[in-house]
């Protein structure tokens, strides 16, 4: 089929930055729910390597055409590492090993570059800016990681000829500092799309697995600055002064790569206010587990002070769950229903909503709830998929037509 549109999907996260890699698979899902006809014309392939988690990759192998490992496609010799190296650095170009694989594959849309992972030549690529974190909370990012930010976010934008961006707060972001630029920019807001397993575990089960009591909020976030935690405690912290003891539930890799003292402040802060009882840390945790513990919680916490656009509140959505979340312009943009949000970084705002919540919410999972937001979902995970096609078709037709002069 001549056709045919062949999509690259370059892997991104992993244990470090788990949105990444959700990011990713729910792209996957999405453009495989769509009927038949609209799925033969297109093909998805998964651009990695082999230190990729098998389980990520086992639940997205029926999904897509091929997986390429990029490592075992073209295997590194030194020299040439050292060669590529060299070049790299003094004549900025990109790793040519992975240009290869454009052409070997057919490729004719590969998505997406990052300020993080630049290794295909950008002019083939094309580029997704999450957010603008740094433009917003330079605080939380060292002098040397701001101008890396600010220097491979400006490759980008010159560079690729499109750019994907994750909300329309972010598209006002990308005006603001990159005016002449604008006209690149297409925005694509993900859904997650609902699993059969989600609804077919035991919450139950895996709230013993893990020694939880019956009724607890959850916060699901890496623990890095900008994530909130401190918020929910000093709330905590408000409501026991007060004879109110809610228990939060936090999942997440307890370490914040920017500040790697971040996790003995939290850790200080809950032992100083004598919270060990009310704040349980559960860790870095499978995926299915952390989903039926969202299903069994009260509700999800999102306290955080900026986003690109959140997976655990699209999670939450699609689960019918109440959220708690922060004023900030992403999680309004976002808008899920069930919600209630607070005005960011207040301890005072977030403990009245959280003390109302607790006494009025029962643990889940509600049924019913959950039936309807599977079919709101079946229809936002279709517009989602629809919306990437549409991005990818008119990439395809721009380069086509500028190669035809």
């Amino acid at each position: 089929m001549t056709n045919l549109l062949r999509i690259g999907l370059i892997m991104q996260g992993g244990a470090g930055w788990m949105g990444g890699a959700e990011y990713i698979r729910n792209i996957i899902l999405a453009l495989a729910s769509l009927p038949q006809e609209t799925r033969a014309t297109f093909e998805v392939n998964l651009l990695t390597n082999t230190a990729t988690d098998e389980n990520f990759i086992d639940s997205i192998k029926p999904h897509v055409t091929n997986v390429h490992y990029l490592d075992q496609i073209v295997p590194p010799k030194f020299p040439e590492l050292i060669l590529w190296s060299i070049k790299s650095r003094l004549l900025r170009i990109s790793d040519q090993r992975y240009d290869v694989i454009l052409n070997k594959f057919g490729l004719n849309f590969v998505y997406p570059a990052t300020s993080w992972d630049c290794r295909f030549s950008l002019d083939k690529v094309v580029a997704w800016i999450p957010d603008f974190q740094h433009k917003h909370l330079p605080q939380y990012f060292s002098k040397r990681e701001l101008h890396g930010r600010e220097k491979t976010y400006s490759k980008l934008v010159h560079s690729s000829p499109m750019v994907v961006l994750s909300s329309k707060s972010a598209a006002v972001d990308f005006e603001r500092f990159y005016p002449d630029f604008i006209k690149k920019t297409r925005v694509l807001s993900f859904k997650s799309v609902m699993r059969d397993m989600w609804v077919q575990g035991d919450p139950a089960n895996v709230q013993a697995k893990y020694s939880l009591p019956d009724r607890f909020f959850l916060v699901s976030n890496q623990f890095w600055q900008h994530k909130g935690h401190l918020t929910v405690i000093n709330a905590l912290k408000l409501l026991k002064d007060n004879g109110v003891k809610p228990v939060i539930v936090c999942t997440g890799e307890l370490n914040d790569y920017r500040q790697p003292k971040y996790a003995s402040v939290v850790l200080d802060a809950i032992k100083s206010f004598g919270l060990e009882e009310q704040i349980l840390l559960v860790g870095l945790i499978p995926k299915n587990d952390q989903i039926q513990l969202l299903r069994r919680s009260l509700a999800l916490i999102q306290p955080s002070q900026f986003e690109g656009w959140s997976t655990v509140v699209e999670e939450a959505r699609c689960l019918g769950k109440a959220m708690i979340l922060s004023d900030i312009p992403v999680h309004l943009e976002q808008n899920p229903p069930e919600s209630c949000f607070f005005e960011c970084s207040s301890p005072a705002a977030l403990a009245e909503v959280m003390a109302d919540f607790w006494h009025s919410l029962t643990p889940g999972p509600d049924g019913g709830k959950e039936t309807l937001a599977r079919e709101t979902n079946k229809k936002e995970c279709n517009d989602f998929a629809m919306t990437f096609l549409a991005i990818a078709r008119s990439y395809v037709e721009n380069r086509v037509r500028d190669l035809n002069g």
